[in-house]
């Protein structure tokens, strides 16, 4: 019987060969677009400036009641309603209900956004370019160049998280940095904003690393699906390439030859190299295809309809019959007015405006607070939404940075550890009540094994910026490098097939 090990080697040879021909520029656009997504993420509106920045809401214009919106958008018993709030759109207050839908894959929103005009109780289906126009000029104070749209999707929306405002009309502002506005023609709100330098190292960075050419990440499930196995194919690849430089390596040490490889020219250049890179490009490859796991291997960090209910303790048409016209007229000024309930207690948070920051306005005693949500209040919804064990409040650490990074999480909001035996780590908005997070085990796990290996967000470096990339952009080059050398033999070979 002919032994079993040589053949393996042969096939794993010829697989990493020819998967290395075929993925070879992808390697390396990984870890050059790498480096450039280091330094410059993918555009992005903060919450923070966008209501800084939205214009304030004329509260004397203010006729219908919250209750009678929400009766208006329909949202009354038929569906579960998930946020309500009131903003201001060229000049006019709108109430945005948003109501859970049916999810059709996983990672999408799930939720439908309906405005109703505060003024008049009729239902806004859908604004107008013009009405884009004046709202993008005084969120940008530039005058308008042009507006485009509306359109379903463009390179810099293709993200789910903007799926239950679609359609977006486009707004250039006539500025020096060429900004763009997206305007949703279904709440009227600036939800993106991109710069001419922003979409130009987007391309370079975001766009290329995560594959997110608009053809394909406008659907979803086929972005999912097709990004998920050329991961999975580049990590077998890679770690193809590691067993088979290893057993090259102890192949000639066991055959007494002097130095690291057997071989000469550009294969020498691969073996030596890749016998000390194959552990960053394992770590990252085996990293970035876990960033698609989607819910696969580990659970999901948004928080249930039933947990949110039994956080709030009591339904958005209480929280809005809760809410009389007076006390909310009287709430400004400000640029987003939110209904939320903590532990059966109603409270409205009110955002940007003159005075800046977030504040509180408590619906039960009209009490009005600079102050966040009592932690005793928070605790007590916690434990509505989790029985079976008491919740206790976590101070900020290094662990706690991590955990806010992979999630998104904002600065301010409450941690917390609850569930049975506190195995749960709960993210509640500081103002607001709301659940941003949920960490299970699982989710925390994916914490580390995804998000530190692949951006080394490790205790240590997360709190040192500036230390963390003195670590990881020579570590990237260094695995550019590396891909390099492979792309010259992919390139040998095909000529040698070829010619």
């Amino acid at each position: 019987m002919r032994p079993v090990w040589p053949r393996v080697n042969r096939w794993l040879t010829w697989f990493h060969r020819w998967a290395g021909v075929t993925l070879g520029l992808l390697f390396a656009a990984w870890f050059a677009s790498g480096v450039v997504l280091h330094f410059v993420g993918f555009p992005s509106l903060p919450l923070a400036e966008r209501f800084a920045r939205s214009e304030t809401i004329d509260l004397r214009r203010l006729d219908v009641m919250p209750s009678v919106a929400l009766e208006r958008a329909g949202a009354v018993g038929a569906l579960p309603v998930d946020s309500m709030r009131l903003i201001s759109v060229a000049g006019t207050p709108a109430y945005i209900v948003g109501v859970l839908g049916t999810r059709s894959y996983v990672m999408t929103s799930g939720e439908k956004q309906i405005a109703v005009a505060g003024d008049t109780g009729r239902v806004i289906h859908g604004f107008s370019a013009a009405t884009a126009g004046a709202v993008a000029a005084r969120f940008g104070r530039a005058a308008v160049a042009g507006v485009t749209g509306p359109l379903d999707y463009d390179q810099w929306i293709v993200h789910q998280q903007f799926d239950p405002y679609r359609p977006f009309f486009r707004v250039r502002l006539d500025d020096p940095e060429r900004t763009d506005l997206y305007v949703s023609a279904v709440t009227g709100e600036v939800l993106q904003r991109t710069t001419a330098r922003e979409r130009l190292w987007g391309w370079c960075g975001a766009v290329l690393h995560w594959i997110y050419f608009t053809p394909v990440r406008e659907n979803w499930s086929l972005w999912n699906q097709g990004v998920w196995w050329i991961s999975l194919v580049a990590l077998l690849t890679s770690v193809a390439g590691t067993w088979i430089g290893l057993h090259r390596y102890l192949k000639n040490r066991a055959h007494g030859r002097r130095g690291l490889s057997p071989y000469r020219g550009w294969m020498r250049w691969h073996h030596v190299i890749g016998l000390f890179a194959s552990i960053v490009v394992l770590v990252w490859m085996f990293s970035g295809w876990l960033s698609m796991d989607h819910g696969r291997l580990f659970s999901l960090p948004g928080a249930s309809a039933t947990e949110s209910a039994h956080m709030r303790g009591m339904s958005f048409a209480a929280i809005a019959e809760a809410t009389p016209l007076e006390l909310l007229g009287s709430a400004g000024p400000a640029s987003v007015i939110e209904l939320h309930a903590i532990g059966g207690r109603p409270l409205l948070t009110i955002r940007g405006g003159m005075q800046g920051g977030s504040r509180i306005l408590w619906l039960d005693d009209h009490e009005a607070s600079a102050a966040p949500i009592p932690e005793t209040l928070l605790l007590s919804g916690l434990k509505a939404a989790w029985p079976s064990d008491a919740a206790t409040l976590v101070g900020p650490s290094s662990t706690d940075e991590l955990y806010r990074q992979a999630e998104s999480v904002p600065r301010d909001a409450f941690a917390a550890l609850t569930g049975s035996g506190g195995r749960i780590r709960v993210y509640v908005g500081r103002f607001s009540g709301r659940l941003v997070a949920v960490m299970n085990p699982s989710r925390r796990a994916y914490a580390w094994i995804y998000f530190s290996l692949h951006t080394l967000n490790f205790p240590g470096l997360v709190e040192h910026p500036v230390a963390r990339t003195i670590v990881e952009v020579p570590l990237m080059l260094f695995g550019l490098g590396f891909c390099v050398t492979g792309i010259v033999l992919g390139v040998r070979r095909l000529k040698l097939e070829i010619f």
